[in-house]
């Protein structure tokens, strides 16, 4: 992997781990309304940073 692509796949993991975490912690302090707008943003983020990964077989 390129260093580009390393860094968006990083990024993708940490976005996901910080709105998991702030999920929580907001659920748990009893605000659902920020748990799920902070959910969306989270889902959002990490499904914008995928990676497409291309097969080429040789015969």
């Amino acid at each position: 992997m390129t260093k580009p692509s390393r860094l968006l796949a990083w990024s993708a993991l940490v976005m996901g781990m910080a709105a998991i975490t702030a999920v929580v912690i907001l659920g748990l302090t009893g605000h659902p309304e920020a748990a799920a707008a902070a959910g969306a943003i989270g889902a959002a983020a990490v499904a914008v940073g995928g990676i497409t990964v291309t097969v080429n077989i040789r015969r």
